[in-house]
């Protein structure tokens, strides 16, 4: 049996990888942090992957910590790299982004090349290596890396896999681009970082959690760099996304976002674009199968219970999500830096509470939903 490491398997893309490789036959172990949350998290995640009837192995630890990432890598035919710090806590605790990113990267890579039999390595890495692509909104895995300034995830993803390269082992990188999933809706002022005329290409999460199981098998994608998005039939304009997410919500109207003025977004500073590679992923790993039609009417089915609340009190949420702007005078306050991770940007669903708060990825070894 294909034995298969996943740092970060509790996250968004990470519950999508295994599920993707436990479709595949795996046997797996996850490598999580030791804290409260993720215990209880994992409670409710054994349940689920109980009925592929292959056991799933969850061990705790720190991916900076030698031995631990030594006992992790332990007879793994492929690792699976999702763990990161992410924003907007990479941006407020950079060096502690750094330590996990990068050093945490450094620390799984040497426990691969110590054995005799090096798993192959799959790492995670982000459209935010780019930078700023509003204007050159087509994006090629050639292209030059340039994280936006003060955007100390991207600057990490460039670090790492410059070290995953340099590290002698079988490899692959996957960089993802918007990763859209069934989660809560979190609107917090990182939501207004996005200029409107962003560029978007969206890849829902089971697609990206198959593009890594693939990957992890494939020998065509050893030593590749891919651009990891939904193709043509996920592309759309931040501006056309928002509005139709407040619609399906309840909060918004003909418009969407009416009451909700141009100027509460960032004019630049973002690191979004269309793939012109995308296609090229696809052939080698074929991981593609919902477009952003499928991921709205998955939208629309979650919040059918919620519209005729939320269309009640939609004057006053608008409200609520013009205060959080800090582009606006008497907004709220800046939590974070105006560059920041897609990977962090709200995966879209819904709560009753509406509550405002960022995406939760961001523990030690906080799985990249990006993203991650």
């Amino acid at each position: 049996m294909y034995r298969v490491l996943i740092t970060g398997g509790f996250g968004n893309v990470g519950v999508s990888a295994v599920k993707a490789c436990l479709e595949a036959g795996d046997a797996i172990t996850v490598l999580e942090a030791d804290n409260v949350s993720n215990k209880r998290r994992a409670r409710r995640l054994a349940r689920r992957w109980s009925a592929s009837g292959i056991p799933v192995r969850i061990v705790y630890g720190d991916i900076r910590d030698p031995d631990a990432a030594r006992k992790a890598v332990a007879s793994q035919d492929a690792v699976i790299h999702l763990a990161a710090i992410i924003p907007p806590a990479a941006d407020r605790l950079p060096e502690l982004a750094r330590s996990v990113n990068v050093d945490g990267t450094a620390s799984l890579l040497e426990a691969c090349a110590e054995r005799s039999d090096p798993p192959r390595f799959i790492y995670a890495s982000s459209v935010a290596v780019y930078g700023d692509r509003l204007r050159d909104f087509w994006i090629s895995s050639g292209d030059p890396l340039k994280p936006s300034p003060g955007d100390e995830y991207g600057k990490t993803k460039v670090e790492a896999e410059s070290l995953v390269r340099s590290s002698g082992l079988a490899f692959s990188i996957l960089r993802l681009s918007a990763i859209m999933s069934r989660m809560k809706l979190d609107p917090d002022p990182l939501l207004f970082s996005m200029p409107l005329s962003t560029k978007l290409e969206i890849c829902h999460t089971e697609d990206a959690g198959r593009a890594f199981a693939r990957a992890a098998r494939r020998e065509a994608a050893l030593g590749m760099t891919f651009d990891i998005g939904g193709g043509s039939s996920c592309r759309c304009e931040y501006r056309d996304f928002l509005d139709r997410m407040l619609i399906l919500l309840g909060i918004g109207c003909i418009g969407g976002r009416r009451g909700i003025p141009e100027a509460a977004f960032a004019p630049a500073g973002f690191h979004c674009g269309w793939y012109a590679d995308s296609d090229q992923a696809e052939k080698v790993l074929g991981f593609r199968s919902k477009s952003l039609s499928d991921y709205y009417a998955e939208v629309a089915r979650d919040t059918r219970w919620l519209r005729p609340f939320t269309r009640l009190s939609a004057p006053l949420l608008r409200s609520r999500l013009r205060a959080a702007s800090p582009y606006l005078s008497g907004g709220g306050p800046i939590t974070g830096p105006k560059e920041f991770s897609i990977d962090s940007l709200m995966k879209l669903r819904t709560s009753s509470t509406l509550t405002l708060r960022p995406e939760r990825r961001a523990s030690l070894t906080a799985s990249s939903d990006p993203s991650r």
